[in-house]
């Protein structure tokens, strides 16, 4: 039992410094001497080891195989002018189903008397260019146009690193699971063991993601019916034009404002704080002198005022 619970110890040890070997770029080898009641030595704790035996490079992940070609999530978005809304979605989902695609979405709503749609589809990454070209050839006009691309292969390989250790380590645990003699030491074996095959999980899924991703581009399309680009128009009056010229009457006017109060604030003000100020003392002190010559004199006192 003694000896077990040591087994158990030393493998908590490995699969911490396998953690730490994942997240660099490059794994380093590390060596330890161990010594306890025992007596075991380096060669007799390389069977606890997690990953493959690294006699050839010392890196638990050397044999990872990096992907034929990068792994780029490529993006595409489309604002597009049709005849008729209805029949270019239509179009659209016939076109991407040749291309071995599908549609992932797709919403048709009325808009006054005429239907815009939002349809988003995915194809194969090969045929990206291609069925972005052939969606703008089912258009009248083209209102907006863009793609981006994510690069997700440094993300990918060092999931595979990861995922190699994390599964070395987990062969290695069932094996102890096997040797366990107790129920105590089994819960605990197989706590660990779950929590191994969960992250293992976690990480299947997150690199199918990325493949998939990677193998099948995604376009949004923005469908508006021609009807709804032409501007309002009621018996030769467009509403639109005229609102388009108050609001450039408007900025015009707010931009003369604003040039104004610059030109009083940097040119006149500072003119008539200099010569307004000291004005405005001489004028105030010249009206008191004035005020005070104004003042009447006062009466002499009186004969019973003198006598008293």
């Amino acid at each position: 039992m003694k000896q077990w619970k040591k087994s158990l110890w030393w493998l908590f040890w490995a699969m911490f410094i396998v953690a730490a070997c994942a997240s660099q770029p490059e794994s380093v080898l590390v060596e330890r001497d161990f010594a306890g009641e025992g007596g075991a030595t380096a060669a007799d704790a390389s069977e606890f080891a997690p990953s493959e035996p690294s006699a050839q490079s010392g890196n638990v992940a050397a044999n990872i195989e990096l992907p034929s070609q990068p792994l780029i999530i490529r993006t595409g978005n489309l604002g597009i002018v049709v005849e008729d809304t209805d029949a270019a979605v239509s179009a659209i989902t016939n076109l991407v189903n040749g291309m071995e695609g599908w549609v992932v979405s797709s919403n048709l709503y009325k808009y006054g008397e005429a239907r815009r749609g939002e349809i988003a589809v995915r194809v194969p990454v090969t045929r990206f260019d291609a069925a972005m070209e052939e969606i703008k050839g089912l258009a009248l006009e083209v209102n907006s146009e863009s793609s981006s691309g994510q690069d997700v292969t440094e993300e990918y390989v060092d999931l595979s690193a990861r995922l190699s250790n994390l599964e070395a380590t987990a062969a290695r645990v069932r094996g102890f699971l096997d040797e366990a003699t107790d129920v105590e030491d089994a819960l605990a074996v197989n706590q660990e063991l779950s929590r191994l095959e969960s992250e293992i999980e976690q990480i299947k899924g997150r690199m199918n993601y990325l493949s998939q991703s990677a193998s099948f581009s995604t376009i949004q399309i923005d469908i508006t019916p021609d009807a709804l680009s032409q501007p309002i128009e009621i018996a030769g009056w467009r509403p639109q034009g005229v609102a388009k010229e108050a609001l450039e009457d408007l900025v015009n006017a707010l931009q003369g404002l604003a040039d104004f109060l610059i030109r009083f604030v940097i040119a006149v003000l500072p003119i008539l704080l200099i010569v307004g100020v000291p004005l405005f003392f001489i004028v105030r002190a010249v009206v008191r002198a004035v005020r005070k010559q104004r003042q009447p004199a006062a009466p002499p006192p009186s004969d019973s005022e003198a006598a008293g």
